[in-house]
């Protein structure tokens, strides 16, 4: 009778443990953390210093999701990782996002009609630094040079091939040696002699005109050299994504010209299937705390600024969509 009763009993304690398990499980995978990549871009860059940023301020507020960010070769790997939808968001130019989603330009046979969009951007200015005694007085006179042009994986270097293209009927890919490096890498090659110039980027406004572009203003005499009138004429012409901007003396240190360069606008983006909850959710968490995330990277004002969406270049993702409605924003049309 009592190993009658100890059967009994295991099967009872077995069969409860199961229902209990039952009952607990789905609970432990409702709560599970969803994880969540933004695609940034150079260390101490401006895409990866907003990334950073971005995602401590959605994990924090979506406890739900385990977000990261990752530091990529920028606009290009970007494009094809949200394309290959290996990631949630990414950070890219306009004019990459226009040409992945179209497959046009650099992205011909690689179209990635998936991509969407989640909000504007800063725009980064394509500065040509050379040393203060540099022979280089234009931009002609990179012929011949050794020339930092951007990270590989990027579109940095693509933007100096067509402006070089365009504004002077220059091929830099056998004009100049082109030296891709990251922009950290890139002032302190020019400052070591490396090489003779740097199209390095640099937001046009003080709250992201910081990283190695700045430093390498405090810590050597250098010159900025504007871009001749003419050839941005041409340049915009075919890509009117590029901005005139003109430089103010003192934005950068020991500035004490103003100058005229090229900007080109960026932008977050995603890919379709990234849910619309996700989505919605992102776009709240950076919109409602702009205060909180501004105080981790002061650079990400232009992120979170409603007015920037109307440059967006690819369809809006319904997420965003559905924030911006709710927040009475005008949508741009595609």
């Amino acid at each position: 009778m009592n190993n009658k009763k100890i059967v009994v009993g295991m099967v009872v304690f077995f069969t409860v443990f199961a229902i209990i398990n039952m009952m607990i499980i789905p609970s432990q995978c409702a709560w599970a953390q969803k994880r969540i990549t933004i695609g940034g871009g150079s260390p101490g860059a401006i895409y990866y210093l907003f990334a950073a940023a971005a995602a401590r301020v959605f994990s924090k507020h979506y406890p739900e999701f385990m977000v990261n960010s990752a530091s990529v070769g920028g606009s290009g790997e970007n494009a094809l990782l949200l394309g290959r939808e290996e990631q949630e968001f990414g950070i890219m130019s306009n004019d990459t996002a226009f040409h992945a989603y179209n497959g046009v330009e650099e992205f011909t046979g690689k179209a990635c009609p998936n991509l969407r969009a989640v909000t504007g951007g800063y725009a980064y200015g394509m500065n040509l630094i050379v040393l203060e005694d540099s022979p280089i007085k234009s931009y002609r006179d990179i012929v011949g040079k050794r020339v930092c042009v951007g990270p590989a994986g990027g579109s940095y270097h693509i933007h100096v091939g067509r402006m070089m293209s365009l504004g002077y009927g220059i091929d830099i890919s056998k004009a100049i040696t082109q030296v891709n490096m990251n922009y950290n890498q890139a002032p302190d090659a020019l400052r070591d002699g490396i090489v003779h110039a740097i199209f390095n980027p640099a937001g046009v406004i003080p709250e992201t005109r910081g990283g190695g572009t700045y430093n390498l203003a405090v810590e050597r005499k250098v010159r900025f050299i504007s871009i001749d009138e003419e050839a941005m004429k041409k340049i915009q012409a075919k890509y009117p994504y590029f901005l005139r901007v003109v430089l103010e003396p003192g934005l950068f240190p020991n500035q004490s010209k103003p100058y005229t360069l090229l900007a080109v606008p960026a932008m977050v983006g995603t890919h379709k299937n990234v849910s619309e909850d996700v989505v919605y959710k992102f776009v709240k968490a950076i919109y409602d705390n702009k205060t909180e995330l501004l105080d981790i990277f002061p650079g990400g004002k232009d992120f979170v600024d409603f007015s920037q969406i109307k440059g967006l270049s690819i369809p809006l993702h319904p997420g965003a969509i559905k924030y911006y409605k709710e927040k009475g924003v005008e949508m741009p049309k595609f």
